[in-house]
Formats: structure tokens, C-alpha cells, sequence
């Protein structure tokens, strides 16, 4: 009897959590749909050919940062070096093929490995020592862009140094839709099948949901947080190359205090910022959803001061709204677990 009602209790969870989740998705996407109409009315040229190749391309950079950030936050934790880890792989990429000569995929190569050595190294600090990630990494973003900075010397990369092949993947269109932002979507499907398919990845939301009982029932938490730490790092990389491609050019100050856009993406998309729900297809739906306001913002006139008190303000309503509704999904699980109680007494 007992065991039945374990069952019934991790399916009812099982069930509401993905009730939420198809309810936040929905309504990102109800609210990207309303934003674009609103938008395309005060400019007509925003829903055009070019005008939604150019939102799909602007999104691509920070699309890829919050599927890689995806899953850090689900095991309930935050990295915020991503935009300096960005940032500095796009300058050392750049050195280091306009050095060799080197194209495209060599590019995207170190790019990558750039990244992931970024997030091996928050991903030890955080899962092996137990230091706290908010600590950790904010640690890491003035580390990375002292580094940044003292590496660069004042030096930047132009588009007559950078690889033309390079240059031209961001102008490069698949029916329309950018080479970049497909490539973002491939990464998406990776991850959605690993955290929905995988064992790795459904750890990753236990170990979210509740740390010491994950610890308890002997789900490895330094190596599934770990990874994460390292995936979201190398996809950081990638988005740097994805940096040079679209703005062919590059100094230490690339991507400067761009975290916190990428933080709001993915609470926006449904990820709970205190970990445990949340899908890699909300968090991309949250990028493009800050970019269509963004550029609702510009359409209107608003100042960027105010552009940015708004994403501000975004950030906290996600938040509250996120903490609402657990609140709402615990209460209605131990009702749930009461009554059933109440029935085997």
C-alpha cells in the first residue's frame, strides 16, 4: 500500500509539473504572437522577409546562451560569467584563427573549447568544493574580463582580419531563417532530448528540486552539475564565434554586461529560478520574447535607459510569478497527499 502510494503521489507531481510547464510555454507564446502583432502595427516592416530574419538573427546569440544556461538554473544554480565567457572567447578565438588562418568550423572548434574550459572550472569550484554558484561566478566575470582586458591591450579584430567565410555565415539564410539561428535550434533539440530523455538530464531536475534528497537516494550530483556547468560554458563559446560572425568585430569589451539579459530569457521562458522546473524550448521562447519586446521598445521611441528598466522589471515579474505558481503546485500536492491519508486511515 505504501508503495502504491508513492507511485500515485511522484505521477501527480509528474502530472502538475508538466501541466505548469505547457502553461507557461503556452502563454510565451500567446504573449509573443500579441507583442508581434501590436509591433508589426506601429512598424509594418518588423514582420516582414528581412525584418523577421534580422529578429531571428539578433535572438540567436542569446537563444544559445539560454539553452546553455537552461540547465544550470533547473539544478538550482546561476552562472553569471556567461557574458564574460562569451565575451573572451570571442576576442581568443579571434586571435587565434586570423593567427593560423584558419575558417568556420576550426572557428566554432576553439569557440567551443574556450567555454567549456570556463565552465569545467565554475563546474569544479561549485559542484566539487560546494561553494556557492552565485559567489563563484560572479567571482569568474571579473576574472574573466580582467583577463579579458589585460589580453587584449587595447587591440581589436575588424572584418578585414576576420575570415570572410565567417563573416558571411551570419548573412546566410536556410528558407529564410539564418544559418545561426538554426544552428541554435540543433543545440536546442540536443538538449531537450537530453534532459527529457536521459537519466542525466531528469537528475538534473531532482537535483533542483531538493538537493539533500538527492544527495540521499545517490543520484551523482557533482558529475550531472558539473556538466551542466560545462555545457553551458561551451555554448557560451559557440556564441562568441556567433558574436564575431554577426558584428565583425571584436575588442574586450564584446558582450559587456549582457548577463543579466540572458538571465531574464530564461526566467521569462518558464525556468524557476530557485531550480527544479522549466524546459530548454521556454527558455528560447523567453529569447525571442525579449527581443520582440526589445524591439517593440525601439519601435516606440523608448529611451534605452528605460528599455532596460523594463527587462528589469520583467526579471522580477517572472520571478514572482514563478514563486506563485510552485506555491499553487505544493499546496495541491500535499492536499493531494492529505486526502490520500485520510482515506487509508
Amino acid at each position: 500500500m505504501i508503495q502504491k502510494i508513492a507511485a500515485f503521489q511522484t505521477t501527480n507531481f509528474k502530472i502538475n509539473a508538466k501541466t505548469l510547464l505547457r502553461r507557461r510555454e503556452s502563454g510565451i507564446l500567446m504573449v509573443l504572437v500579441l507583442v508581434s502583432v501590436a509591433t508589426t502595427l506601429i512598424n509594418p516592416r518588423f514582420i516582414s522577409g528581412y525584418g523577421l530574419s534580422d529578429l531571428l538573427l539578433n535572438t540567436s546569440m542569446v537563444g544559445c546562451l539560454a539553452v546553455g544556461l537552461t540547465p544550470v538554473v533547473i539544478a538550482r544554480h546561476i552562472d553569471l560569467s556567461i557574458a564574460s565567457a562569451t565575451g573572451f572567447s570571442a576576442f581568443l578565438t579571434a586571435h587565434i584563427i586570423v593567427g593560423h588562418g584558419w575558417g568556420v568550423v576550426p572557428a566554432f572548434f576553439v569557440g567551443a573549447c574556450v567555454g567549456a574550459i570556463i565552465g569545467a572550472v565554475n563546474g569544479v569550484l561549485v559542484a566539487g568544493l560546494r561553494l556557492p554558484s552565485l559567489v563563484v561566478t560572479l567571482g569568474a566575470l571579473y576574472i574573466i574580463r580582467g583577463i579579458d582586458y589585460q589580453f587584449a591591450n587595447n587591440k581589436q579584430f575588424t572584418a578585414e582580419k576576420l575570415p570572410t567565410d565567417l563573416m558571411h555565415l551570419s548573412q546566410d539564410k536556410i528558407y529564410g531563417v539564418p544559418y545561426l539561428f538554426c544552428l541554435v535550434l540543433l543545440l536546442a533539440l540536443f538538449g531537450v532530448w537530453w534532459m527529457r530523455f536521459t537519466r542525466f538530464g531528469r537528475d538534473l531536475y531532482a537535483i533542483g528540486s531538493n538537493p539533500p534528497a538527492a544527495d540521499i537516494v545517490g543520484i551523482k550530483v557533482f558529475s550531472r552539475t558539473f556538466f551542466a556547468f560545462v555545457w553551458c560554458g561551451t555554448l557560451a563559446g559557440i556564441a562568441g564565434v556567433m558574436y564575431l560572425s554577426i558584428y565583425a568585430i571584436v575588442d574586450s569589451a564584446a558582450f559587456l554586461n549582457q548577463e543579466l539579459i540572458v538571465v531574464t530569457a530564461v526566467v521569462i521562458g518558464g525556468v524557476n529560478i530557485f531550480g527544479g522546473l522549466g524546459t530548454i524550448v521556454g527558455a528560447l521562447l523567453g529569447a525571442v520574447l525579449l527581443r520582440v519586446l526589445i524591439g517593440a521598445l525601439v519601435a516606440l521611441g523608448v529611451a534605452q535607459f528605460w528599455q532596460q528598466a523594463i527587462n528589469g522589471l520583467l526579471l522580477l515579474i517572472a520571478i514572482g510569478i514563478d514563486r506563485i505558481l510552485s506555491r499553487r503546485s505544493e499546496t495541491k500536492i500535499e492536499r493531494i497527499r492529505d486526502e490520500r491519508k485520510m482515506e487509508i486511515s
